[in-house]
């Protein structure tokens, strides 16, 4: 994503602090007896029977916390620990939906401001019903046209999943996640993945044990309220595609209001899922999918130069199942005694212990040849599975300023750093950056590290690179992603390249890395015929082909290691085109 330059802001610098593991910061809550002049009352708006898959608005009030209070919910089982749904937020409305029978509890602490200590905590409990009364497994419509909620009885056994196709197609089962099954009842499932207006085929299967009968669902329409974007294939898949792959994740960014740009397609451009922007009351765009059937979406009020306040999950059928914002986010930093942040931007990827790294701007004042100078860095910040600030690495503990962009962009857009990856072999994160050419390995260790720069890889880097052409550095690169713990890929933008050859092509790029020798050995260099100055995606398929998203130019495009083309889906957004994947499933499988 592109970012701007923002004049006008007036920022101080801060003394900083060394990134490193923290604690989750909770407000101190005092009993409602000990505050005399302080209230809150949490109520839901369920049925007198709520049903698993049925949404519940739960509203607090609040009285004596200051003009502006701000609202934590939190939600679980009776008896267990409860989890973080929405982190401090102006709003003392949250909307939950659990998928699965039994007692919960909601809880909402209130506090005066994002910067207070103490703060108010009430709670109120609400049980859930199954959708289940007999044997058989009953699907029930969602508000998402393509999503049906499977739910199957209660079962023996310990896992389960579910098999969907079209009615008398002669093709495979599709499958979900497999879930955990609870003993006495039911197991319930977002299907998605659905063509509009169809009859599809479910049944759920038992690890080790039986398959169900099968029930029929139909899809809706889709809504004529919203804007689709339109797609053609410009190149159909042949034999050596990776035909196994048959669904594709599209990212689009600065679409109009009412426009969906968060959706999936088969690969003939055919609309199989998407995110509702409207309904959900949330314009954003979606960096990864989440193993199991979620999705990380960044999104809310943009802040200009192509930040967003809002980081939240969601489900398949669209709704929220966690969410944080730059405020409370800031609270927290502001407590650790470190910088603060202006907005999250271009990443965020589920790491493998289940936290969350995301990108988020940090301006600072700093002295540039003797003149106080604005500069924007990026932070990589980590939550926990609450959504709590784990683990932060500054860029101005561990980069040179001196060392502006490359081709000018100036201070403003020091770095302009748009993905994480998270090392395989060590626990390390890959940190790439647009404006620097780079792409900087950082000690993570798994929330272990101290966040110092390992290597730097790129022209004037750390690494040799192995290749015979005659320009095998990327440039103003998107994406970076490991295959395995030695081999990357990222769309090579190439603007250095453009800079002094006006025909010069973008690149899909993989890269082995011989990190004791510093060498980069450059394996795959694909010219994808056309020039994307900005945006980008890569991914590795399962058959060895890769798989490139072409940016601005709104392309899918799938390449053999020799770097031919093998299929080519053109996307027709009233906005940009921002990553795009090919997957076999919504569910990460």
């Amino acid at each position: 994503m592109q970012q701007l330059e923002s004049p006008g802001r007036n920022l101080a610098a801060k003394k900083h602090v060394s990134a490193r593991r923290t604690r989750s910061c909770r407000p101190q809550c005092q009993a409602l007896e000990s505050r005399h002049l302080l209230s809150v009352t949490l109520s839901g708006n369920e049925p007198a029977a709520p049903l698993v898959g049925a949404p519940i608005v739960w509203t607090a009030t609040a009285g004596g916390h200051g003009a502006t209070p701000v609202y934590q919910f939190s939600a679980g089982p009776v008896g267990a620990p409860l989890q973080v749904v929405r982190d401090f937020s102006q709003s003392g409305s949250f909307t939950w939906n659990p998928l699965q029978e039994g007692n919960y509890q909601i809880s909402v602490t209130v506090k005066d401001g994002f910067a207070a200590t103490t703060g108010e905590t009430t709670s109120t409990t609400y049980t859930v019903s199954s959708r289940v009364s007999g044997s058989a497994a009953v699907i029930s419509p969602t508000s998402n046209p393509l999503v049906a909620l499977y739910s199957a009885p209660a079962s023996s056994g310990s896992l389960m999943y579910v098999q969907f196709k079209l009615l008398g197609s002669k093709a495979g089962w599709q499958a979900t996640a497999a879930q955990p099954i609870v003993p006495g009842k039911s197991t319930n499932f977002l299907v998605a993945n659905m063509l509009p207006n169809r009859i599809y085929v479910m049944r759920h299967v038992i690890i080790g044990g039986g398959i169900s009968a099968p029930t029929d669902f139909q899809t809706g329409p889709l809504p004529k309220s919203l804007k689709f974007p339109s797609f053609n294939v410009q190149k159909a898949p042949n034999s050596q595609s990776a035909l196994s792959q048959n669904v594709v994740f599209h990212v689009g960014i600065n679409a109009p209001n009412g426009t969906v740009d968060t959706l999936a397609t088969d690969r003939t451009g055919h609309i199989t899922w998407y995110f509702d922007p409207v309904a959900n009351a949330f314009p954003s765009y979606a960096p990864s999918l989440v193993t199991g059937g979620s999705v990380l979406l960044l999104g809310g009020v943009q802040n200009g130069v192509g930040g967003v306040d809002t980081l939240r999950e969601i489900d398949l059928a669209g709704d929220t199942l966690h969410e944080t914002n730059i405020n409370a986010v800031n609270a927290e930093l502001a407590a650790l005694g470190l910088h603060s942040i202006t907005d999250f931007n271009h990443e965020a990827q589920r790491l493998p212990n289940g936290d969350t790294a995301v990108l988020a701007t940090t301006p600072r004042i700093v002295d540039l040849n003797g003149v106080p100078t604005l500069y924007n860095g990026d932070m990589v910040i980590v939550l926990d599975q609450n959504f709590q600030v784990a683990w932060v690495w500054d860029p101005f503990t561990s980069l040179d300023t001196n060392r502006l962009p490359t081709l000018g962009e100036g201070p403003t857009d020091w770095l302009h750093a748009n993905s994480i990856a998270w090392s395989p072999t060590d626990g390390d994160l890959l940190v790439s950056m647009r404006s620097q050419d780079w792409v900087v390995k950082i000690d993570y260790a798994n929330g272990a590290g101290d966040g110092h720069v390992i290597w730097r890889l790129g022209a004037g880097g750390d690494f040799t690179i192995k290749s015979s052409n005659a320009s095998p550095w990327f440039s103003h690169q998107h994406d970076v992603r490991y295959v395995n713990g030695n081999t990357i890929t990222l769309f090579d933008d190439g603007n250095v390249r453009r800079s002094k050859n006006p025909k010069a092509h973008s690149r899909g790029q993989e890269l082995v890395l011989d990190e004791a020798a510093k060498t980069a050995t450059l394996v795959v260099n694909a010219d994808l015929g056309g020039y994307a100055l900005a945006l980008g995606s890569a991914q590795a398929l399962p058959n060895g082909n890769l798989d490139f998203g072409s940016g601005i130019a709104q392309q899918t495009i799938e390449v053999r290691r020799n770097g031919s083309t093998n299929y080519v889906l053109k996307m027709n957004l009233a906005g940009l085109q921002y990553r795009t994947y090919i997957y076999s499933n919504l569910y990460g499988l």
